[in-house]
């Protein structure tokens, strides 16, 4: 973790990629390099963001001087060469050192890089996916995760069941209408390519009062729905106490048949009508949810701490999602470098072509340095940690690419905003 002092307060950071940002680099590389890193950083929910910075900082330092020495045609073979070895890693690394998933509480552990309060949640929940005799992939994809300011020390809790941002209480079976579009005035249709126009002549044929009167005749107690819904027609049911939920996940919507969701409310009919059961946390009676699904709650001490723990939380539950998919891992805390770096010092191919014995001690040296780093500074680093397979490979993989297109820049353009200049 990074701390920082804004003019404010603290502002606290665990992902590089989130300190990048705050930092003021004034580099011409500085803004396609982060936008490589945070478009990296979304593919994978941060995992392996840290071996992307480490694998292109290495790359580039050992070609920096060499790059200006040799053609073009020479540093395309280099990472020709490069991203040949990578391929080879990825063959290598899945014949010799894979290990199967056995799921127990060690492992989630060490994918959880030892924070036992994220590891202990998720393998709660793994325990009650498993007493579902469901796809686990498919449960995990589906867990929600919220983080809320309480109590003094922080703590995470499994809920089998979905919490609905409902702002009263409520409790027992109601009759709930779900929406996966807009409830808005121009969001109309009559069929596919043909548009409703709307022609108000008196109260009763404007569209709030058709919609008031759709709900009222199904006796629609909670509207759940994935978009935005007028504020109007949500005011004018204040009286009658029904409640509409905007901007709702789409985890939620695919817990549920597809048959029982509707696109537009005047497409309703009695079947999509469903009666969920809406409880009241015991914990927490602010929260209420419904018994499908299931939701982990993150309660952290101060409101400076939501972001950061939050995002601890994602990347440890990324990272295992990851690793379940794939159902198998690479040791982590640098052994799988270390143990590849060996298999290739092994078995060096002979090569007539400086390129490739160029190409070779790069690789080579960006995997010593990267195990060798973590070995050096061992009071910083966990031992015996699992990675995830995809990200790791990938990450070496985009700083490949990154750098190719780094050293292929010859100029700048830096843009001024200047109100004087005219001549542009």
């Amino acid at each position: 973790m990074k701390c920082i002092n804004s003019s404010t307060s603290f502002e606290f950071f665990s992902c590089p990629i989130r300190f990048i940002e705050e930092l003021e680099i004034t580099h011409p590389y500085h803004s396609l390099v982060i936008d490589t890193l945070e478009t990296f950083h979304k593919k994978y929910d941060g995992c392996s963001c840290k071996t992307l910075l480490f694998f292109l900082v290495t790359f580039s330092n050992h070609f920096h001087l060499l790059f200006d020495k040799i053609n073009r045609l020479s540093q395309k073979t280099i990472f020709n060469h490069l991203e040949q070895f990578v391929g080879q890693s990825i063959l290598i690394a899945k014949e010799n050192f894979a290990e199967n998933l056995v799921l127990n509480l060690n492992v989630f552990h060490r994918i959880c890089r030892f924070q036992t309060m994220y590891s202990d949640s998720l393998y709660q929940a793994y325990s009650h996916f498993v007493s579902l005799q469901e796809e686990l992939i498919h449960q995990f994809d589906n867990l929600n995760h919220i983080t809320r300011v309480k109590y003094a020390e922080e703590q995470c809790v499994f809920i089998p069941g979905t919490i609905i941002p409902i702002d009263k209480p409520i409790q027992g079976p109601q009759r709930t209408l779900l929406i996966d579009g807009y409830i808005l005035e121009d969001y109309v249709h009559v069929g596919y390519n043909n548009k409703l126009k709307l022609k108000q002549v008196s109260a009763k044929s404007s569209w709030i009062y058709v919609i008031s009167s759709i709900l009222n005749q199904y006796s629609i107690d909670i509207i759940l729905c994935s978009g935005t819904i007028d504020e109007k027609l949500k005011d004018l049911n204040r009286d009658n106490k029904r409640i509409f939920v905007e901007n709702i996940s789409s985890k939620l919507f695919r817990l549920f048949n597809q048959n029982l969701i509707v696109n537009y409310l005047t497409d309703i009919n009695e079947e999509n009508i469903l009666t969920l059961n809406y409880i009241q946390s015991n914990d927490d009676p602010t929260l209420i949810f419904i018994e499908k699904g299931s939701t982990i709650i993150q309660y952290v001490p101060i409101e400076s701490l939501v972001n950061i723990k939050h995002e601890q939380f994602v990347h440890c539950l990324a990272r295992f999602r990851h690793i379940l998919r794939r159902n198998f891992y690479l040791k982590g805390s640098g052994e799988f470098e270390r143990n590849l770096y060996k298999y290739f010092y092994d078995k060096k191919s002979e090569s007539l072509s400086i390129e490739y014995n160029l190409a070779y001690e790069c690789f080579l040296e960006c995997l010593q340095l990267f195990s060798n780093e973590i070995l050096n500074r061992k009071e910083l680093f966990e031992k015996n940690l699992i990675d995830d397979f995809d990200s790791k490979f990938d990450a070496w993989q985009t700083s490949i690419e990154l750098l190719k297109i780094l050293v292929q820049i010859n100029d700048v353009v830096q843009i001024i905003d200047n109100k004087d200049l005219s001549d542009i």
